[in-house]
């Protein structure tokens, strides 16, 4: 699990106040094969990651499951952005900004931007002056970093497994983050851009798994509705049984002619 990784769990800790909600009940899948032998399993659900202020307000999103060098890396520019908007003079309006501008250039194909730090803290000229924020490429800023810290700035911080074992896995994960950074996040950036007045988690989750995460809450299938009833040869039996009117305890069923 990825919140089980030390590094990334430290860091929560460290920088966050963490809070977990199910926004709905996990749903279970019961093969019975006739002969006793019964399987019984969970079926994988989506997990958001909502950064937001003291009172409930959202800074921004983290949609679904990520490798964890770039989860730690985008947990490193929510912490960034929260610094940022809890600065005198900044709030609502540097939020929006913030939201498009990242709209702007993954609409443009670039990569995202993201917060860079001047002499180890943001910018201020003055105790009583605006915070000066540089919003870069991340691959621009990634580097800059790097050479910061006196690192490698090519170094791969998220190497693939030594061996073939989880090498599958990890090459999936790998991918779905990339469309994390990409696809969803520019429809979050979107969307975050467009509210008028600032909005909590309550407001956007039925509307985030819905058009971000591809699971309707409000369906009691999940999506899997024309998967399971679509195809099934008994339907109109089993609709027809569950029509009938129940029968008392001893009754003989009706005969077949």
């Amino acid at each position: 699990m990825l919140f089980s990784d030390d590094t990334i769990a430290r860091f929560i800790n460290k920088n966050f106040e963490p809070t977990w909600e199910s926004v709905r009940s996990v749903p279970t899948i019961r093969i019975d094969f006739g002969d006793e032998r019964v399987v019984t399993r969970t079926l994988n659900g989506n997990v958001a990651t909502y950064a937001c202020l003291p009172d409930g307000q959202v800074l921004d999103i983290l949609p679904g499951i990520y490798d964890p060098g770039t989860y730690l890396r985008q947990l490193q520019e929510l912490t960034k952005l929260h610094r940022f908007v809890s600065q005198k003079g900044n709030g609502v309006t540097s939020l929006h900004d913030y939201h498009q501008r990242q709209t702007e250039a993954l609409q443009k194909s670039r990569p995202r931007e993201v917060l860079v730090e001047s002499g180890g803290g943001f910018s201020i000229k003055g105790t009583e002056q605006p915070l000066k924020v540089f919003l870069v490429p991340a691959s621009r800023a990634a580097v800059r970093q790097a050479i910061a810290q006196g690192q490698d700035p090519l170094a791969d911080d998220n190497p693939a497994p030594n061996t073939t074992d989880g090498l599958d896995e990890w090459k999936a994960l790998v991918d779905d983050a990339r469309v994390n950074e990409t696809t969803r996040r520019q429809t979050i950036h979107e969307h975050l851009a467009a509210q008028p007045e600032p909005v909590v988690p309550t407001d956007i989750t039925k509307w985030l798994y819905r058009e971000v995460l591809h699971t309707d809450l409000d369906d009691p299938y999940l999506g899997l509705g024309k998967l399971l009833f679509d195809r099934y040869p008994f339907a109109s039996e089993d609709n027809a049984a569950s029509d009938s009117p129940p029968k008392r305890p001893g009754e003989d069923p009706q005969p077949q002619r």
